[in-house]
């Protein structure tokens, strides 16, 4: 859940059937004098383009829709929630723009991997914040924490307590055990009064989070998570199972932040950073 936050130039990679461009500043969007060259890689076709309505178009041509980037503090901000606590679920090396869109909130910042408090701290961190070593489940106990490597040192943001079944499966170099504790959000929730807001993502766990929290859902004014659309990991709730649970807590569907999707043309997606708030936000 990262992204650029810089709100007056847009990056974007430029796709063509085959072919990647390579990776470019849109102009100042305020700025219709600007003009810009989008490089194809294909010999000699190349687009000028004199604004914003250009770029557009040029995209929709090549099979492309251009969309604003919402993991983004201004996004999130017109929305006015203020909540006392955010709790970030699935925290590896952080989530910088979350922590921009509340800067004066505390936040509690959850992940089984105790060394992610470190990486937090070496990066973008909140300005008040405690770091909770443990996993977050449907009931109370121990579990499985399966933490793949892609290369040395890399991988972490992959861990799961769910066995990985898709492709990305067999990009991994070795696959380390570690048994964890697990208690539910209800139990973490318990000393935080007052409004929450809550982001999770736990690698295809995301359900199981959200079983444990009946009551604390009850007082989070958004949830932002994770949620598969397709069977990434075994046992896996369905898209249906997770929009029902939230509702129970008058919790409602209201956007998509982020997809990530199979290359090529059929882009199927796997998974979706989702915002729910309350309907009536």
């Amino acid at each position: 859940m990262r992204c650029a936050e810089h709100h007056h130039r847009r990056a974007a990679t430029v796709v063509r059937t085959g072919c990647v461009g390579r990776r470019k500043h849109w102009p100042d969007l305020r700025d219709h004098d600007a003009r810009w060259h989008v490089g194809l890689h294909d010999g000699e076709r190349g687009v000028a383009l004199s604004n914003f309505a250009d770029i557009r178009r040029a995209a929709r041509d090549e099979g492309f829709t251009l969309h604003p980037i919402k993991t983004r503090p201004p996004y999130l901000k017109a929305y006015e929630f203020t909540p006392d606590f955010v709790i970030d679920v699935g925290v590896h090396d952080g989530t910088p723009w979350l922590y921009r869109s509340f800067p004066d909130a505390h936040f509690v910042l959850v992940d089984p991997q105790a060394e992610c408090e470190a990486a937090v701290k070496a990066g973008v961190s909140p300005k008040s914040f405690d770091f909770r070593a443990v996993a977050l489940g449907a009931e109370q106990g121990k579990a499985l924490l399966s933490v793949p490597e892609t290369e040395p040192g890399k991988g972490g943001a992959m861990a799961s307590l769910k066995e990985r079944t898709d492709k990305l499966a067999c990009s991994f170099s070795d696959v380390a055990k570690r048994e964890v504790p697990v208690i539910t959000l209800d139990m973490l929730a318990a000393d935080l009064p007052g409004r929450l807001g809550l982001k999770i993502d736990t690698e295809g766990f995301e359900f199981e989070v959200l079983k444990g929290g009946t009551e604390t859902l009850t007082r989070c004014d958004f949830v932002i998570l994770e949620m598969s659309v397709t069977h990434r990991f075994k046992g896996v709730a369905p898209p249906s199972a997770v929009i029902a649970e939230l509702a129970k807590a008058g919790l409602e569907f209201r956007d998509v932040l982020a997809m990530a999707a199979h290359a090529g043309k059929k882009a199927q997606p796997r998974h979706m950073d989702v915002l729910f708030t309350r309907w009536d936000a």
